[in-house]
């Protein structure tokens, strides 16, 4: 493959995907082939991605590439806004669900070559209360189920440590009523998500007409409690059915307000970040991803 040298800063959660040490190696060879000079920086603590973006001399470096899961990716994220450099992905994480999104999966070699010899794609993100999310940010029932996912559990099962949290989440049965206003209209809800992309937990689509590349937000209404309708939601996920439902709506719009009971949460990207109420807008051309595509 031929492409011209790059600089890259790697910024690594070692954490993440700790299962797949040879998937990581497997990409840096493909950097060290085309002859990259890189520079590593491991994260310790969170928002220790978020500090090292913000502080890479554009003059230094090409591109800055995330190498770790959605959470990872999401402090990159938030460093980078409204600066020059790019983002890349090595995608080492439980879901990869931005991966997925914009086509690049979870092969880290070609992951890497994506970034070596792929296209800059200007990309819209939410803002939610001055804190930024590349694909969702959601309340209500999954917000609950992420504060049950053990650190412990998730390092030995991945992907388990969610399903584990979201039957828990269920069989306790709470039911608590979500006040959602989408451009000045108000609704009620049992768990929303406020979608930028098409996709959910890794491949599952919820948003089919929601554009990452787009300056609009896709707000998914999921009305009834109940661990019935807990059960029905999650089944018409897995079956990329959920947009289908009688009582789930889609609203398009540019702002987005949430309110809840107090001690609610709510996360962004598969991490929680906040207390109610937040306010959510949409800032296109926000950062530059690398996709695939000729550069």
């Amino acid at each position: 493959m031929a492409v011209d040298a790059k600089r890259l800063l790697i910024i690594r959660n070692p954490a993440a995907g700790q299962r797949r040490g040879a998937d990581y190696a497997r990409a840096l060879r493909v950097f060290e082939a085309a002859g990259c000079a890189l520079t590593v920086a491991e994260t310790t603590a969170r928002g220790d991605a978020v500090r090292i973006a913000r502080e890479a001399d554009e003059d230094t470096f090409d591109i800055v590439v995330a190498a770790g899961g959605d959470g990872t990716i999401n402090e990159v994220v938030n460093g980078l806004v409204g600066r020059k450099l790019p983002l890349g992905l090595i995608p080492l994480g439980t879901a990869n669900v931005l991966a997925h999104e914009v086509d690049i999966g979870p092969d880290t070699a070609r992951a890497a070559e994506v970034i070596l010899a792929g296209r800059r794609q200007p990309i819209a993100l939410a803002n939610a209360g001055g804190h930024y999310c590349c694909l969702m940010a959601s309340a209500g029932y999954d917000a609950r189920a992420i504060t049950r996912v053990r650190p412990r559990v998730k390092r030995l099962t991945g992907e388990g440590a969610y399903y584990l949290a979201g039957i828990e989440e269920m069989l306790a049965g709470t039911k608590r009523l979500l006040t959602v206003e989408v451009d000045g209209i108000s609704y009620e809800a049992a768990s929303v998500v406020v979608a930028n992309g098409r996709l959910y937990g890794g491949r599952y689509l919820i948003a089919p007409q929601a554009d990452i590349r787009a300056p609009v937000l896709h707000t998914i209404l999921l009305r009834r409690h109940g661990r019935w309708n807990v059960a029905r939601y999650g089944l018409a996920v897995m079956r990329e059915r959920l947009h289908l439902l009688p009582d789930v709506e889609i609203i398009k719009g540019a702002r987005v307000r949430l309110a809840a009971p107090a001690g609610e949460p709510w996360q962004s990207d598969g991490d929680l970040i906040g207390a109610f109420p937040v306010d959510i807008t949409v800032e296109a051309n926000a950062i530059e991803l690398m996709v695939p595509g000729a550069g």
